[in-house]
């Protein structure tokens, strides 16, 4: 679709600064745009960072009202002031310029950060689709003088997943940029800025680091702060996500959507994981009077000539082009958790466990064969399992396979064990993906649910005589696991303690 055919951004306002030329994100979704500073409106209508080309407009205004060079900033010129961390918070120049030194301090120089920002694409990109890439790299390219104070954080973010990636982990060091970003989102957030989409993808990084490397509290909290962001920016208004913003912002409700269904995952993870010290889910029960849609329910509104079907490890880096399953099987957790603390008639539970099923069926194959080459629907493989076997796990407490019932919840299960421990036969290129940091760290949860619920059923109920060297099996590839993600090393130990009193630590 040309930008002519586009539909109409909101009206210019008058009396506003102008860009002689569109913003960048606006050229890059040829959209119409208004080119008012220091934010379009359409840009300010999607809550989503604005920025124009340097040689166009310098975006970046003192306290005074008046443009501030870049080569001031650049500079620390008195016009500036001192840069401290009192000053940022009164004055939106100094926090670019801090979250700028920051980046520069934490990450490295611009080969560096190209670096980091290309390998966490590479990595945790293909399954935590999260950011637009053509947008993210267009927006950091054009403004690498003084760019945005969250583009500086979500780069500080990227570069824990990416440090995570790398072959030799050096967990000190990693923790201790993680605290430094923590700190500097803070500051960021105190400073008065617009919260932005920009926002929750840095605190949904940082949630993702924590959870997966066993920090369950500080996830938590960091989740709740991307829910009250959501509400915040009017997520959780049916009139968001009204037909006419389809048709006017299908682009931006699209990442949106992304964004909350990623929300959802890590705080249904959350309460999975750490049932014991019952965190309260922030994503359930809202009671919205409707469901705030998914992904693929703004496709039909994008000017995407879509090619066959692509994804996250495709030839396609827009986020427009791509179909999200991880939004998905985040949808099917949700429900499978809401099943089992408000448990609805069994035929509810069948429907949706066809759904998990037929979901699972179109993914693919174990991580590293079939379709995915990448590895990218590894997170969505997983989190779908993990919904199919916590929907159907409580069938079989106290019953046994002849007994009527028990039949399709142990087949369900027995399906979810046996393609989780198929792993086993692809152990080379499962071995080689998670070097390169291309398997989610939902695997490692379900391996380590199927080896308990072995440990439980796998002699009786689900009836599988091999079930103990298949816990043995999934415990070594937990163990490969614990060096990529330290979540991992709970797991393990949780499998040892199982087996060596043959009684699950906690209710299953």
């Amino acid at each position: 679709m040309s930008a002519a055919s586009s539909p109409m951004a909101p009206s210019p306002q008058p009396d506003v600064p102008r860009a002689p030329r569109v913003c960048i994100r606006c050229k890059a979704k040829k959209k119409k745009c208004d080119k008012a500073l220091p934010r379009c409106g359409r840009c300010v209508e999607s809550l989503h960072e604005c920025s124009y080309e340097e040689e166009d407009v310098v975006s970046i205004y003192s306290p005074h009202g008046g443009p501030v060079s870049p080569v001031a900033v650049r500079h620390g010129s008195q016009s500036l002031g001192p840069v401290s961390f009192v000053g940022s918070i009164q004055s939106a120049v100094s926090i670019h310029h801090l979250a700028f030194q920051s980046m520069r301090e934490i990450v490295g120089d611009r080969p560096r950060i190209e670096q980091v920002v290309l390998s966490y694409f590479a990595v945790a990109y293909t399954w935590m689709t999260i950011i637009d890439w053509t947008i993210f790299e267009r927006q950091l390219e054009s403004n690498w003088q003084i760019p945005s104070a969250e583009t500086c954080i979500v780069v500080i973010c990227m570069s824990l997943m990416a440090r995570l990636s790398a072959p030799t982990l050096n967990f000190q060091v990693i923790d201790a940029h993680y605290h430094s970003a923590k700190a500097l989102l803070s500051l960021v957030h105190s400073s008065g800025l617009t919260l932005t989409t920009a926002s929750i993808q840095a605190e949904l990084l940082i949630a993702q680091y924590e959870y997966s490397n066993a920090l369950p509290q500080q996830a938590y909290f960091s989740v709740g702060r991307c829910y009250q962001i959501s509400r915040a920016s009017g997520w959780h208004s049916k009139l968001f996500w009204e037909e006419s913003r389809r048709q006017n912002f299908s682009s931006e409700l699209k990442l949106a959507s992304t964004l909350w269904w990623a929300i959802v995952q890590i705080d249904n993870f959350i309460s999975v994981e750490y049932a014991d010290r019952k965190y309260p889910m922030h994503t359930a029960d809202l009671n919205l009077g409707f469901e705030i849609p998914l992904p693929k329910d703004f496709d039909q509104y994008l000017p995407v000539a879509f090619l066959g079907r692509p994804f996250a490890d495709g030839p396609m880096f827009d986020i427009d082009g791509m179909a999200l399953h991880e939004a998905t099987s985040s949808w099917c957790l949700s429900n499978t958790m809401q099943q089992l603390y408000h448990p609805t008639p069994s035929d509810n539970r069948e429907q949706l466990s066809g759904a998990i099923l037929n979901h699972a069926a179109g993914l693919g194959s174990v991580p590293g064969s079939g379709p995915w080459i990448s590895g990218d629907n590894s997170g969505a493989m997983a989190t779908s399992l993990i919904a199919l076997m916590k929907l159907n796990s409580p069938g079989l407490a106290g019953m046994a396979p002849s007994v009527p019932g028990s039949t399709s919840s142990a087949e369900k299960v027995r399906f979810a064990i046996d393609y989780i421990h198929s792993v086993v036969n692809h152990v080379d290129q499962y071995r080689n993906l998670l070097r390169l940091g291309k398997v989610a760290p939902t695997w490692a949860y379900a391996m380590m649910y199927a080896a308990l619920l072995l440990i439980r059923h796998g002699n009786d109920v689900l009836g599988d005589v091999a079930w103990l060297p298949k816990v043995e099996n999934l415990r070594k590839l937990l163990e490969l696991q614990a060096g990529r993600w330290r979540i991992a090393r709970n797991y393990v130990e949780q499998i040892n303690m199982a087996l060596s009193s043959r009684l699950v630590p906690y209710a299953l």
